[in-house]
């Protein structure tokens, strides 16, 4: 099996890359959007010193452990023609499995930016960490998200009551498995030729 390299990831239209201090107004700013509120309650600050804290815990977390598994693996999505970031995308643990979770902010939905940030993560995550599958979970009323996980390659598993980012909700989990050479062989990821994730779709 071929090294996968490290971030930044890029696609199409986006470079995901590991987030910086200086990021923290921004983070802060996007985290005051109504669609935040709505439906990621838990990833609302204060004010931009309260971001920046998490923005510390979610750069060390990058290096150490390095791994969904056992912690936040987040990046900050940018367009790579101009470098501006417009969100975030990341594996997380979730029990003994890896979840995806995505925000895009506002003016910059609807452009399919969100469909190829979790596309570009879920399949470079499953290569770079031996995953034989993401989850992605999202509120049933959510149906741009719903929508975005199905565009991205994500199957629909079931749909349950559960607590998400804080909230009892009627929730959809999604699994998005490797293409058929990078599917589990005796225990282990096998690809003969990985290569970092490029490309994306609409949304």
């Amino acid at each position: 099996m071929l090294p996968i390299a490290g971030p930044p990831i890029t696609t199409s239209s986006l470079t995901l890359r590991i987030f910086v201090p200086e990021d923290a107004p921004k983070v802060f700013a996007m985290s005051q959007e109504s669609g935040i509120r709505t439906w990621l309650s838990d990833q609302v600050y204060e004010n931009a010193q309260s971001a920046l804290e998490v923005l510390r815990y979610l750069i060390a977390k990058c290096r150490d452990p390095g791994t969904p598994a056992l912690g936040p693996y987040v990046l900050g999505i940018c367009l790579t023609k101009s470098s501006e970031l417009i969100g975030h995308v990341g594996l997380s643990p979730l029990s003994d499995q890896v979840e995806v979770g995505c925000a895009i902010e506002h003016r910059f939905q609807g452009r399919g930016f969100a469909t190829e940030a979790i596309k570009a993560m879920s399949e470079w995550g499953m290569q770079r960490f031996g995953l034989a599958y993401v989850l992605g979970i999202v509120a049933t009323e959510n149906i741009a998200s719903c929508r975005v996980l199905e565009r991205a390659g994500f199957a629909f598993i079931d749909e349950s009551m559960r607590s998400l980012h804080g909230q009892t909700r009627l929730v959809r989990t999604y699994r998005k498995e490797p293409p058929f050479e990078g599917r589990l062989r005796g225990g282990l990821v096998w690809n003969e030729a990985v290569q970092p994730s490029e490309g994306g779709s609409d949304v």
